[in-house]
């Protein structure tokens, strides 16, 4: 689902009840798109002089999520982040020492869910998740800084 239009749709069909709030955090999120915080969608919708307060903005995103039309996702000292799961589906390395966020293929974890269920039985939901570490930058810092303090022999 793109548009508006279309999850509105999507919700009739499905019998959810459908407020201003929840159309005015629809919208947002489609008019923004990518990676929202609660608080970039009250900014933006009170640009548009449309009041919802965060916690309701949080709530409407929580009912989103359950209905799988939107992802959360815990970027660390990023924030959460929520989007549409219309976009294609991928994932986030995020760097530990200098915040760097890059994106990474959602084909990166058939691996993993493979050996995941054929191992454990185990059929995985990974919608959109964070994996934290160093990026390949700090990692190269890090041995620099490593080898300045070593002493000759």
């Amino acid at each position: 689902m793109h548009t508006k239009q279309e999850i509105v749709k999507y919700l009739k069909q499905t019998g959810e009840r459908i407020t201003m709030p929840r159309l005015a955090v629809i919208q947002a999120l489609c008019e923004l798109g990518g990676h929202q915080t609660t608080q970039s969608i009250e900014h933006y919708l009170d640009a548009q002089d449309i009041a919802v307060p965060e916690p309701t903005i949080y709530r409407i995103l929580q009912w989103l999520k359950d209905l799988a039309l939107v992802s959360q996702t815990d970027l660390g000292q990023s924030g959460t982040v929520y989007e549409l799961l219309s976009t294609p589906p991928h994932h986030h390395l995020v760097c530990l020492a200098c915040g760097h966020i890059q994106n990474l293929d959602d084909a990166a974890m058939a691996p993993l869910r493979v050996h995941l269920r054929d191992t454990y039985g185990f059929e995985p939901r990974i919608d959109h998740m964070a994996i934290f570490g160093l990026c390949q930058a700090c990692q190269e810092h890090a041995v620099e800084r490593d080898h300045a303090h070593e002493i000759p022999d």
